[in-house]
């Protein structure tokens, strides 16, 4: 199989004027999104202590970008990677989206993202055995039992603890990239639930580009769900990360939000201008009877 998608690729390559030509660049999606107010996180995030990003091929596994957009309170997740075309390849699968988000932090100026830092306070996620940073990881997107399928439902979850959090070594060992915390386990009941959603990964690439001397197609997966009632609705700043299962490519970073405004109920101009006639005629007649 790894040589047959070598072979697509190279094909693809050679014929470029018939099908690249054609397909938007990784910049061309860039200014889309960012056309339509979304974040970009780049893939410049590598684990501490690893000295390359990507663990193993490129073209079957590299995270090239995430586009983020939060719009009243839904949250919306692209991630450009290789891998959209090799879900379940070697029993590799899609792993869940773990987010940061901490409303304390607005007043301080803190961010939720800590990608060098290890603390002990929350060791399923922030210290060196399972993330290598000191973030806390305190929402996840869960896929549940879809990770192996190119769709399916989510669910937005909070209140996980240690134990319901899988690392890549206990489900791929030594082939992955050791020790990152990559999904939720299944079957878990103390989680809290806050929302269910359809999740999708592109069936086709979206565009293509070089990467180490090798030619990659990338395609999306997408994740759109509802934060109502949880700090990711209203946090000034959100962390996000993500990876395949065996974590052989991480994509981390933090995306700045500007604050809610809170509803102000602005009168309509013909009620405005009565209100206004009201007061002069109030302050008309005061004078009269002075």
């Amino acid at each position: 199989m790894k040589c047959l998608k070598w072979i697509a690729i190279a094909a693809l390559s050679v014929s470029s004027i018939n099908g690249f030509a054609t397909t938007l660049t990784a910049e061309n999606i860039m200014n889309q999104y960012t056309d339509k107010g979304y974040s970009d996180i780049q893939d410049n995030y590598i684990g501490k202590g690893h000295s390359n990003d990507i663990n193993g091929k490129s073209y079957l596994y590299d995270v090239d970008q995430m586009f983020v957009s939060r719009v009243g309170t839904t949250l919306s997740v692209d991630i450009f990677t290789a891998f959209y075309n090799d879900i379940n390849r070697d029993g590799i699968r899609l792993g869940d989206l773990f987010m940061a988000a901490d409303n304390s932090f607005n007043s301080t100026g803190e961010s939720p993202w800590d990608p060098q830092g290890n603390t002990s306070d929350d060791s399923f996620t922030s210290a060196a055995a399972n993330s290598n940073t000191g973030t806390n990881w305190n929402y996840v997107y869960d896929l549940s039992g879809a990770r192996n399928s190119n769709s399916g439902t989510g669910q937005l979850k909070s209140n996980f603890g240690a134990n319901q959090v899988v690392s890549s070594t206990t489900l791929h060992g030594n082939s992955a990239r050791a020790d990152q915390a990559v999904m939720l386990a299944d079957n878990n009941h103390t989680d809290k639930i806050h929302d269910s959603s359809s999740w999708y990964a592109d069936t086709s690439y979206s565009y293509a580009k070089t990467v180490g001397g090798t030619w990659n197609g990338y395609g999306k997966v997408s994740f759109t769900f509802d934060v109502t009632g949880t700090a990711l609705a209203t946090a000034n700043q959100i962390a996000f990360r993500w990876a395949m299962t065996c974590a052989n490519d991480i994509i981390e970073g933090v995306v700045s939000f500007a604050p809610p405004t809170d509803t102000i109920a602005v009168p309509e101009p013909q009620t405005f201008v009565l209100m206004l006639l009201a007061m002069f005629g109030l302050i008309y007649r005061r004078k009269i009877t002075h």
